[in-house]
């Protein structure tokens, strides 16, 4: 079983929904090999699989809620519950919530699980985050490289 991967799930073409990916490409620059990276359009199966195979995971994903909530949100799933999203509003077809559900019912959660979400505003067809989002990418980046630096 390897340690640790950082998953950004999204699709760099809808907008704010590329704020995973945005962030694994900014970590790369700045820890090149050091540790594994993954672009995941939301595959169930796989994102199951990558929770079987490492220690410790961070997932980062754009989050669409009309609730009151503050630009990016750190989730330890073991610690605090995932708020939810309906799998009509998520570009994947599926909540991440629900995914980390299915995961745990088969016993494939690996022993440290931490999602990093952001709060996005704009999915229509594009390849451009807002500005917003894209703030919140740097400060997403800075708080994994720093989990991982202590970890």
């Amino acid at each position: 079983m390897a340690d640790i991967v950082v998953v950004g799930i999204g699709n760099p073409y809808r907008g704010d929904d590329g704020a995973g990916w945005a962030v694994i490409d900014r970590l790369k620059e700045v820890m090149g090999c050091s540790i594994e990276f993954v672009k995941q359009r939301g595959d169930i199966a796989e994102l199951i699989d990558i929770f079987a195979h490492y220690h410790t995971v961070y997932l980062v994903d754009a989050y669409q809620s009309h609730a009151l909530m503050e630009a990016w949100r750190r989730i330890d799933i073991y610690q605090e519950s995932i708020p939810d999203e309906h799998p009509q509003t998520s570009t994947h077809g599926f909540s991440i919530a629900q995914a980390i559900s299915l995961a745990r019912n088969l016993d494939q959660l690996p022993n440290k699980l931490i999602l990093y979400s952001i709060k996005g505003d704009n999915y229509a067809i594009s390849d451009r985050l807002s500005p917003s989002v894209a703030e919140s990418v740097g400060g997403v980046v800075t708080a994994i490289l720093k989990e991982i630096q202590h970890a």
